[in-house]
C-alpha cells in the first residue's frame, strides 16, 4: 500500500509529481496524479486500446466534481489552466491511497468525510468510480461532469464550433457516447439510475505541465458531457461507470466481485514464486513491484501474451525490452507456459536471422534495426531452459531449433545492417550514420552514440548466444554441433579477453571499429559478468572492472550510461526533445541497469554478509522511489547527478523485471536450480 496524507496532498507542488497508474490486460490504463489534476496529454480516467486501433485512445480524461452539503457547493476537483490552478478541491484531501490497484481519495468536506475509489477491470475497458459518505447521519449530492476527448495520445484537441457529442440515453442506466465515426463508442453507466442532464459544454485551457516542460502541445480545450446528481447517504455508496464495452444489467457490486477475485489472483503470484519470504518493508515492495510486472503482460486479441514496454508511452512492443525482462516478468513468478509462448511466437517473426526490433501492438510496421535484440532472445531462452527444463522445446527435429541454428548461421555469414562475425569471432555491425545497439537515439541527424564496430555488450551477448547453442546441442544429442558451438565459443572468449581489456582504465573497451578502442566507461561493460556465461574469468579484472563501475558510473537508482568523468558528460536529461536525446546515453541513468550490477557484484565479491549488507543500500533508494514518481512502480531514466530526477517513462518493464529478477535470483537466491 502507497498513502499520502495532508502534508503531501495538501501541497500542489509536490503532489503533482506523484502520479499514479492502474492497468489492464489489454493494454488499456487509468491515470493521473495523486490530485487527479492531469500533468500530461496521456492522463486520463479511461485511456483505452481498441481492437484494431494502433495507438491508444483518451476517451474520458477525467471528471469536474461538485460537493453539495447543506446547500454549500464545494469543489473537490483541481485543474491546471494557463494562468491558474483552479478550483483548488486539493484543499479538502485529507489522504490518497493506492492498495491493489485501486486509487482512493478522502476527502473531508465541512465535517463530512467522503470517499472516492476507482479501479479498472483487468479484462475489460471499464473503469468504476463509487463514492462513499464515511460520516454517519451524514448525507452529500455529488455533481459529476464527466469530459470526453475521443483522442489519440499524442494529441491534443481544442473547442470546435460544430461538435456533436452524438450521446445517446440507452437508458437511465446507460449512455452511448460516439463523436466521431471512426472511433468505436464509449459508454457512461449509471447503475444506480441517479438524475443527470446532458447539457454540453467546452472547458478551455487545461494545461499539462510535463507537456509543457518537453516543450509538446500542452494545452487542451475539453468537452463536458452533462452532470449526474448522486445523492449519497451514510455508508450508501453510489458509482458511476466508464466504458468502452456494451454491456447489459451493470452492477457495480458484481464487478467490484469480479474485480477483487481477478486481483487475488496477481497477489498471490508472490507466495506461489516464493518471493514474499520476509515478513517487513522488503515483502511489501516486492509485492508492489510484482503488481508492476503484471501491468506489462497484457494479451494480443488472440489472447497471446505480449509485453509493454512502459507507461505511459508508446503503443509499440520492442523486442529488446521484452526478451530481456522475461525473466523477471515471467520466469522468477514461475509464469512459464506465457514465457514459453512468447518464444515460440516471436520466433516466427524471424527475418534473414533477425527477431525485430519493434512493432505495434496490432503487429504492424515492423523494424529489425537492432543487432541485440536477437541475441537477447538467446538469452531468454537460455534462461527459460534453466528455468524450466522444457528441452522438448529445443529438440533437434522441430522447427524451433532449426531457425535457431539458422539464426547463427546468418550471423557468421553475414546479414543485414553489416552484421557478420569478423574473422576473430567477435560479432560486427553498424556502419556510418546507422545506431543498431540500445544507444540508439539520433539528434538532428547525428548519432552521439554510433558504437559502429565490436561492441562490448553485443559481443557479450554473442559469447552467450553461443554458449546456449552449445548448451541446447548438449542436451538434445547432438555432439558434433555441440563440438562446432563450443569451438566457436572459445575463439570468442580468447579475441574478446585480448581485445576488449582495458589495462590503464582497469575496464573493458565500450567498442573496437578499425583498430580504434573506445575507452569510454560505460555500463555495457557489466553484461560480460552479469550474463549467464561469464566472459571475464579472472577475478582480478573482474574486481578492478566493478571498482571503476562504481567509482565513476553507480548512483541511487542505476548506472550512469558514461561516466561523469568524462567530458560529454550530460547531468541532466531535460530542455527540448534534442537535448533530452542527446543525454539520453551521455550520463543518464537507465533503472535497468541495477539489476546487472547486483548480479555482476555477487559474482564478483561472493554472497557474504559485507556484500548483501552492501546489495541491500543498493535497493533501499529504488524501493523509497516506489513512492516518489509512478507510485508503486519504477521510472525508465533517472538524471545522471544530484538530485537524480526521475525521467522518460513513468514505469519501465525492464527495469521493474530487473529488480524483480536480481532480487529474487540473487539476493534472497530463488533460483531455477533449487
Amino acid at each position: 500500500m502507497i498513502s499520502f496524507g495532508r502534508h503531501i496532498c495538501n501541497d500542489f507542488n509536490i503532489a503533482v509529481e506523484k502520479e499514479w497508474m492502474i492497468t489492464n490486460k489489454r493494454g488499456s490504463y487509468s491515470s493521473s496524479t495523486i490530485l487527479m489534476t492531469n500533468t500530461r496529454k496521456h492522463h486520463g480516467l479511461l485511456v483505452a486500446k481498441y481492437p484494431g486501433i494502433d495507438n491508444r485512445i483518451v476517451v474520458f480524461p477525467n471528471c469536474d466534481e461538485d460537493v453539495e452539503i447543506a446547500g454549500n457547493i464545494y469543489n473537490i476537483s483541481t485543474h491546471r489552466y494557463k494562468e491558474t490552478v483552479y478550483p483548488k478541491g486539493y484543499s479538502h484531501l485529507e489522504n490518497f491511497t493506492l492498495k491493489d490497484d485501486v486509487v482512493t481519495f478522502l476527502f473531508l468536506i465541512d465535517n463530512v468525510r467522503l470517499k472516492k475509489d476507482i479501479f479498472l477491470m483487468k479484462d475489460k475497458n471499464t473503469v468504476v468510480i463509487t463514492y462513499t459518505v464515511l460520516t454517519p447521519n451524514s448525507y452529500a449530492k455529488l455533481h459529476v461532469k464527466p469530459f470526453i476527448a475521443f483522442r489519440e495520445t499524442e494529441h491534443v484537441i481544442r473547442e470546435m464550433g460544430i461538435f456533436d457529442a452524438n450521446a445517446t440515453v440507452m437508458s437511465r442506466e446507460k449512455i452511448k457516447i460516439q463523436p466521431y465515426m471512426n472511433i468505436p463508442p464509449a459508454y457512461i453507466y449509471n447503475p444506480d439510475k441517479s438524475e443527470f442532464k446532458l447539457d454540453g459544454v467546452w472547458y478551455r485551457d487545461f494545461t499539462y505541465m510535463r507537456e509543457a516542460q518537453s516543450g509538446f502541445d500542452s494545452v487542451e480545450d475539453l468537452y463536458n458531457l452533462g452532470v449526474f446528481n448522486l445523492d449519497i447517504e451514510y455508508n450508501k455508496p453510489k458509482s458511476m461507470i466508464f466504458s468502452t464495452e456494451d454491456m447489459e444489467n451493470v452492477s457495480a457490486d458484481d464487478l467490484r466481485a469480479l474485480y477483487r477475485k481477478q486481483m487475488k489472483r496477481v497477489k498471490d503470484l508472490c507466495r506461489d514464486a516464493g518471493a514474499c519470504v520476509r515478513d517487513d518493508d522488503y515483502r511489501a515492495n516486492i509485492q508492489q513491484l510484482i503488481m508492476a510486472a503484471e501491468s506489462f503482460a497484457i494479451e494480443d486479441n488472440e489472447k497471446n501474451p505480449m509485453v509493454l514496454t512502459g507507461y505511459p508511452w508508446p503503443h509499440y512492443i520492442w523486442f529488446r525490452d521484452t526478451f530481456a525482462a522475461m525473466p523477471g516478468l515471467y520466469l522468477v513468478l514461475k509464469k512459464f507456459d506465457d514465457a514459453r509462448k512468447i518464444l515460440v511466437e516471436s520466433i516466427k517473426y524471424e527475418k534473414n536471422g533477425l527477431l525485430p526490433f519493434n512493432m505495434t501492438i496490432n503487429k504492424n510496421d515492423i523494424k529489425y534495426t537492432s543487432v541485440d535484440t536477437t541475441l537477447w532472445f538467446f538469452y531468454a531462452l537460455y534462461k527459460y531452459l534453466e528455468y524450466t527444463k522444457d528441452y522438448a522445446l529445443v529438440d533437434r527435429n522441430g522447427d524451433f531449433f532449426k531457425r535457431l541454428t539458422w539464426i547463427i548461421q546468418k550471423h557468421v555469414e553475414g546479414t543485414d545492417f553489416n552484421i557478420h562475425m569478423a574473422d576473430d569471432g567477435l560479432l560486427y555491425a553498424g556502419y556510418q550514420g546507422l545506431q543498431l545497439t540500445w544507444m540508439d537515439t539520433k539528434v538532428g541527424g547525428t548519432t552521439p552514440t554510433a558504437r559502429q564496430g565490436k561492441a562490448v555488450e553485443v559481443n557479450a551477448l554473442w559469447y552467450n548466444a553461443i554458449k546456449t547453442m552449445e548448451y541446447i546441442t548438449m542436451k538434445n544429442h547432438s555432439p558434433e554441433m555441440t563440438k562446432g558451438y563450443s569451438d566457436m565459443a572459445g575463439k570468442i572468449y580468447k579475441s574478446f579477453n585480448e581485445k576488449f581489456w582495458n589495462e590503464e582504465d582497469g575496464a573493458l573497451y565500450d567498442y573496437i571499429e578499425n583498430g580504434n578502442k573506445d575507452a569510454s566507461i560505460r555500463p555495457n561493460q557489466i553484461m560480460a559478468i552479469s550474463l549467464p556465461f561469464m566472459l571475464i574469468d579472472d577475478p582480478d579484472k573482474r574486481e578492478m572492472i566493478m571498482d571503476t563501475i562504481i567509482k565513476e558510473l553507480y548512483t541511487s537508482f542505476g548506472l550512469r550510461t558514461l561516466s561523469s568523468m568524462n567530458n560529454n558528460f550530460k547531468a541532466r536529461y531535460d530542455g527540448n526533445q534534442g537535448a533530452r536525446d542527446a543525454a539520453a546515453h551521455q550520463g543518464t541513468v537507465w533503472a535497468w541497469t541495477i539489476g546487472h550490477f547486483v548480479t555482476a557484484y555477487l559474482k564478483t565479491f561472493g554472497k557474504g554478509k559485507d556484500s548483501i549488507d552492501f546489495i541491500e543500500t543498493v535497493y533501499e533508494p529504488i524501493f523509497e522511489h516506489l513512492k516518489t514518481a509512478g507510485l508503486g512502480t519504477v521510472s525508465e531514466m533517472f538524471d545522471g547527478n544530484f538530485p537524480y530526477n526521475a525521467r522518460g517513462r513513468i514505469s519501465h518493464a525492464w527495469a521493474v523485471a530487473e529488480l524483480l529478477r536480481s532480487y529474487l535470483e540473487d539476493y534472497i537466491d530463488i533460483n531455477a536450480k533449487e
